[in-house]
Protein backbone atom coordinates (compact mmCIF):
# COMPACT_ATOMS: atom_id res chain seq x y z
CA UNK A 1 0.00 0.00 0.00
CA UNK A 2 1.32 3.06 -1.17
CA UNK A 3 1.65 6.72 0.84
CA UNK A 4 -1.94 8.68 0.71
CA UNK A 5 -2.89 11.76 -0.79
CA UNK A 6 -4.94 14.56 0.48
CA UNK A 7 -7.31 15.41 -2.64
CA UNK A 8 -10.64 17.12 -4.09
CA UNK A 9 -12.40 17.96 -6.76
CA UNK A 10 -12.92 21.48 -7.45
CA UNK A 11 -13.90 24.53 -9.93
CA UNK A 12 -10.48 26.25 -10.57
CA UNK A 13 -10.67 30.25 -11.13
CA UNK A 14 -8.76 32.53 -13.24
CA UNK A 15 -5.96 34.21 -12.53
CA UNK A 16 -8.19 37.12 -13.46
CA UNK A 17 -10.71 36.22 -10.97
CA UNK A 18 -8.91 35.43 -8.20
CA UNK A 19 -7.37 39.02 -8.34
CA UNK A 20 -10.92 40.32 -9.02
CA UNK A 21 -11.78 38.21 -5.52
CA UNK A 22 -9.05 39.52 -4.19
CA UNK A 23 -9.31 43.26 -4.50
CA UNK A 24 -13.39 43.26 -3.84
CA UNK A 25 -12.78 41.46 -0.35
CA UNK A 26 -9.47 41.94 0.84
CA UNK A 27 -10.72 44.50 3.18
CA UNK A 28 -13.40 42.86 5.05
CA UNK A 29 -10.89 39.52 4.97
CA UNK A 30 -8.52 41.67 7.32
CA UNK A 31 -11.50 43.39 9.35
CA UNK A 32 -12.21 39.27 10.51
CA UNK A 33 -8.68 39.38 12.17
CA UNK A 34 -8.60 35.72 10.77
CA UNK A 35 -5.86 34.08 8.83
CA UNK A 36 -5.87 35.88 5.24
CA UNK A 37 -6.19 32.58 2.28
CA UNK A 38 -3.74 33.06 -0.52
CA UNK A 39 -5.07 34.05 -3.88
CA UNK A 40 -3.26 31.72 -5.58
CA UNK A 41 -5.48 29.02 -2.84
CA UNK A 42 -8.92 30.54 -3.68
CA UNK A 43 -11.19 27.47 -5.19
CA UNK A 44 -14.28 26.37 -5.31
CA UNK A 45 -14.78 23.04 -3.84
CA UNK A 46 -16.20 20.07 -5.54
CA UNK A 47 -15.85 17.43 -3.39
CA UNK A 48 -13.45 16.71 -0.56
CA UNK A 49 -12.15 13.11 -0.80
CA UNK A 50 -9.36 13.04 2.22
CA UNK A 51 -6.41 11.36 1.97
CA UNK A 52 -6.91 8.52 -0.88
CA UNK A 53 -4.04 5.89 -1.42
CA UNK A 54 -1.71 6.82 -4.22
CA UNK A 55 -2.49 4.11 -6.20
CA UNK A 56 -6.86 4.81 -6.27
CA UNK A 57 -5.83 8.34 -8.12
CA UNK A 58 -5.84 6.61 -11.73
CA UNK A 59 -9.41 5.15 -10.90
CA UNK A 60 -10.45 8.91 -9.63
CA UNK A 61 -9.39 10.16 -12.52
CA UNK A 62 -11.21 7.42 -14.68
CA UNK A 63 -14.13 8.86 -12.78
CA UNK A 64 -14.02 12.14 -12.56
CA UNK A 65 -13.81 11.97 -16.50
CA UNK A 66 -16.98 10.31 -16.63
CA UNK A 67 -18.59 14.04 -15.79
CA UNK A 68 -16.51 15.67 -18.31
CA UNK A 69 -18.89 17.52 -20.88
CA UNK A 70 -21.23 18.03 -18.11
CA UNK A 71 -22.82 21.42 -18.88
CA UNK A 72 -20.84 24.84 -18.13
CA UNK A 73 -22.16 27.40 -16.25
CA UNK A 74 -21.37 30.72 -14.08
CA UNK A 75 -21.11 31.23 -11.01
CA UNK A 76 -22.14 34.39 -9.23
CA UNK A 77 -20.41 35.21 -5.56
CA UNK A 78 -22.25 38.24 -4.27
CA UNK A 79 -22.40 37.58 -0.33
CA UNK A 80 -19.60 37.08 2.15
CA UNK A 81 -19.85 35.04 5.34
CA UNK A 82 -18.46 33.90 8.17
CA UNK A 83 -19.19 30.72 9.22
CA UNK A 84 -19.13 30.70 12.61
CA UNK A 85 -15.55 32.25 13.80
CA UNK A 86 -14.19 29.41 11.69
CA UNK A 87 -14.22 30.64 8.21
CA UNK A 88 -14.52 33.77 6.01
CA UNK A 89 -16.11 32.77 3.10
CA UNK A 90 -17.41 34.01 -0.25
CA UNK A 91 -20.98 32.93 -1.44
CA UNK A 92 -23.82 32.98 -3.67
CA UNK A 93 -27.30 33.31 -3.01
CA UNK A 94 -28.56 31.83 -6.30
CA UNK A 95 -25.96 28.93 -7.51
CA UNK A 96 -26.83 27.36 -10.55
CA UNK A 97 -28.20 24.05 -10.80
CA UNK A 98 -25.43 22.88 -13.16
CA UNK A 99 -22.87 23.86 -10.40
CA UNK A 100 -25.28 21.37 -7.56
CA UNK A 101 -25.45 18.91 -10.26
CA UNK A 102 -22.09 18.58 -11.28
CA UNK A 103 -20.94 18.37 -7.10
CA UNK A 104 -23.83 15.40 -7.31
CA UNK A 105 -22.55 13.11 -10.07
CA UNK A 106 -18.90 13.63 -8.79
CA UNK A 107 -20.32 12.44 -4.96
CA UNK A 108 -21.87 9.71 -6.26
CA UNK A 109 -19.28 8.47 -8.72
CA UNK A 110 -16.81 8.75 -6.46
CA UNK A 111 -18.36 7.54 -2.89
CA UNK A 112 -16.36 4.93 -2.32
CA UNK A 113 -13.47 7.47 -1.94
CA UNK A 114 -14.86 9.67 0.14
CA UNK A 115 -13.70 9.20 3.67
CA UNK A 116 -16.32 11.83 5.32
CA UNK A 117 -18.99 11.83 3.45
CA UNK A 118 -20.45 15.26 3.64
CA UNK A 119 -23.25 16.04 5.60
CA UNK A 120 -24.44 18.67 4.37
CA UNK A 121 -25.85 19.91 0.62
CA UNK A 122 -23.41 21.83 -1.80
CA UNK A 123 -22.75 25.01 -1.69
CA UNK A 124 -20.33 27.17 -3.83
CA UNK A 125 -18.07 29.42 -1.54
CA UNK A 126 -14.57 30.79 -1.76
CA UNK A 127 -13.11 30.54 1.75
CA UNK A 128 -11.56 33.99 2.10
CA UNK A 129 -9.69 33.52 6.06
CA UNK A 130 -9.76 30.90 8.92
CA UNK A 131 -9.97 31.01 12.54
CA UNK A 132 -11.62 34.51 12.93
CA UNK A 133 -11.27 36.77 15.73
CA UNK A 134 -14.64 37.94 15.88
CA UNK A 135 -17.40 36.90 14.15
CA UNK A 136 -19.82 39.16 11.53
CA UNK A 137 -22.94 39.24 9.78
CA UNK A 138 -23.63 38.69 6.75
CA UNK A 139 -22.60 41.09 4.59
CA UNK A 140 -23.89 41.73 0.23
CA UNK A 141 -21.49 43.03 -1.74
CA UNK A 142 -21.22 43.70 -5.81
CA UNK A 143 -21.59 40.72 -7.77
CA UNK A 144 -18.26 38.84 -8.89
CA UNK A 145 -19.08 36.41 -11.86
CA UNK A 146 -16.97 33.62 -12.92
CA UNK A 147 -18.01 31.16 -16.08
CA UNK A 148 -17.05 27.90 -15.13
CA UNK A 149 -15.55 25.91 -18.29
CA UNK A 150 -13.68 22.81 -16.82
CA UNK A 151 -13.24 21.00 -13.11
CA UNK A 152 -9.92 19.66 -11.77
CA UNK A 153 -8.57 17.28 -9.58
CA UNK A 154 -6.21 18.76 -6.84
CA UNK A 155 -3.39 17.19 -4.16
CA UNK A 156 -2.94 19.36 -0.80
CA UNK A 157 0.13 19.27 0.96
CA UNK A 158 0.45 20.96 3.56
CA UNK A 159 3.64 22.61 5.13
CA UNK A 160 5.06 25.39 7.90
CA UNK A 161 3.31 27.87 5.59
CA UNK A 162 0.12 26.19 4.90
CA UNK A 163 -1.25 24.31 2.65
CA UNK A 164 -0.12 24.20 -1.17
CA UNK A 165 -2.35 23.19 -3.99
CA UNK A 166 -1.25 21.40 -7.23
CA UNK A 167 -3.62 19.99 -10.60
CA UNK A 168 -3.36 16.94 -11.40
CA UNK A 169 -5.97 16.98 -14.25
CA UNK A 170 -8.29 18.84 -15.55
CA UNK A 171 -11.94 17.77 -17.17
CA UNK A 172 -13.86 20.09 -19.84
CA UNK A 173 -17.77 21.72 -19.46
CA UNK A 174 -19.56 21.50 -22.25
Amino acid sequence: MGAGRRLFLALWPTDEFRAQIQASTLAIARASGGRLIPPQNYHVTLLFLGEVPAESVGAIQEASARLAGSPAFELRFDCIEAWGRKLLCLTSSTPPAAASDLAAGLRSSLSSYVQRPEAHEFRPHITLARDLARGRRSEKIDVLCQKVADFALVESVRDASGSQYSLLARWPLS
